[in-house]
C-alpha cells in the first residue's frame, strides 16, 4: 500500500453517496472500486499535447534525427572519425530499441506492434484499474456540487474520515496493489502530467481542470499480474474493510426530511454500533437561517 509524497494521513476526506451504497459499506464491510473506464469523463487517462509527444516516440526520433542522422549525411564535414562512429553506434541502437519498443505500465513492459500502439495500451489499462474517489476540503467545509453530483438526491449522505483511518481500515492482499493519490487538474492542451507523479499511472490521476471542483484524493487498486490487453467482465472490484470504525462522522444532505436523518442515525449508531456522530448538512441550517433573516 502506498502514499503519495504529496498527501498527509490527516488529510480529512469526504466521501458523497446514496443510502443504498452507504448500506453496503456498512453490511458487507467493502469498499467498491469501479473501473476507470466506466466513467463519464472521457479525458480520463487521456494524454496532454505534451506527453503525448514523448509517449509516440516523436522526442527520441527528433533526438536520433539531429543527433545521428544529420552528422551521417555530414560526413567528413567538419565530423572527426570518431564522432561518425558514435553517431553510427547511437543510430543502431536506436534503431534496434524502434523495432522492439515496449510501453513500461504497473502491468509490466507490454510490447508495441502495428497492431498495438502506446495508445491502445493507455485505453486498455482503464478497465484494469480500480478507483475510489473522495472530495478533501482544506477547511472541512461541504460542497454543494458533490451533494447534487454524487449524492443525487435529498436521501443520501456524505462520510468523512481522515486519508491514514481509510488506509489503516483495508485488510491487505497480496494479490491487489494500492495507491492513493491526489488528482492534479490540467489543460490537456497546454500542461503536462505533474513530475511528482508515477509515470506509468500519471494518466490516470490528471483530469481537466473543469472537474477542479471536486478536489480528488483518489484510491487506485490494481493487480500486476492482469494483463491489461485482455478483456474484463467485472465491473470494478471489492477491497475489504477490517470494520466501519474508520467512519468519522456523516452529514445527511441539505433539506432531507426528518425520517431519513433519524433512520440514518437509527442505522449507524444503533443497529451498527458505530460512535461516529450523525447530524444535518450544515448548509441546511445556514439555507433555514438565511431565508428565514431575508425573506421578503
Amino acid at each position: 500500500m502506498k502514499m503519495s509524497n504529496t498527501l498527509d494521513r490527516s488529510t480529512k476526506i469526504q466521501r458523497y453517496m446514496d443510502l443504498s451504497k452507504f448500506l453496503h459499506i456498512l453490511e458487507s464491510k467493502q469498499l467498491f472500486m469501479c473501473r476507470i473506464d466506466k466513467f463519464e469523463d472521457r479525458l480520463e487517462g487521456g494524454l496532454t499535447t505534451i506527453n503525448d509527444f514523448f509517449y509516440s516516440g516523436a522526442a527520441e526520433a527528433l533526438s536520433n534525427l539531429v543527433n545521428n542522422s544529420l552528422p551521417l549525411s555530414l560526413e567528413g564535414n567538419c565530423n572527426s572519425p570518431e564522432s561518425i562512429e558514435e553517431a553510427k553506434q547511437r543510430q543502431q541502437e536506436y534503431e534496434e530499441k524502434s523495432r522492439n519498443k515496449s510501453f513500461t505500465t504497473v502491468f509490466g513492459d507490454i510490447k508495441l506492434s502495428e497492431k498495438v500502439t502506446y495508445k491502445d495500451v493507455i485505453k486498455a489499462q482503464k478497465k484494469w484499474l480500480d478507483v475510489s474517489c473522495w472530495h478533501s476540503n482544506i477547511d472541512d467545509t461541504e460542497s454543494i456540487a458533490m451533494w447534487k453530483i454524487y449524492g443525487n438526491d435529498i436521501n443520501s449522505v456524505c462520510i468523512t474520515t481522515t486519508i491514514g483511518q481509510l488506509l489503516d481500515s483495508i485488510e491487505e492482499d497480496k494479490d491487489v496493489n494500492l495507491l492513493i493519490q491526489k488528482v492534479e487538474y490540467i489543460d490537456h492542451r497546454a500542461d503536462y502530467y505533474s513530475l511528482e507523479v508515477d509515470s506509468k499511472l500519471a494518466p490516470f490521476v490528471h483530469k481537466h481542470k473543469a472537474y477542479k471542483f471536486e478536489n480528488e484524493i483518489r484510491l487506485i487498486a490494481y493487480n500486476h499480474s492482469n494483463d491489461p490487453l485482455s478483456n474484463r467482465v467485472e465491473a470494478g472490484s471489492l477491497i475489504r474493510l477490517k470494520s466501519n470504525d474508520f467512519i468519522n462522522s456523516i452529514k445527511v444532505s441539505p433539506e432531507a426530511p426528518e425520517w431519513f436523518f433519524n433512520l440514518v442515525k437509527d442505522i449507524f449508531n444503533d443497529r451498527y454500533e458505530q460512535t461516529g456522530v450523525v447530524a444535518r448538512s450544515d448548509l441546511d441550517d445556514l439555507v433555514t437561517t438565511l431565508s428565514s433573516k431575508y425573506v421578503l
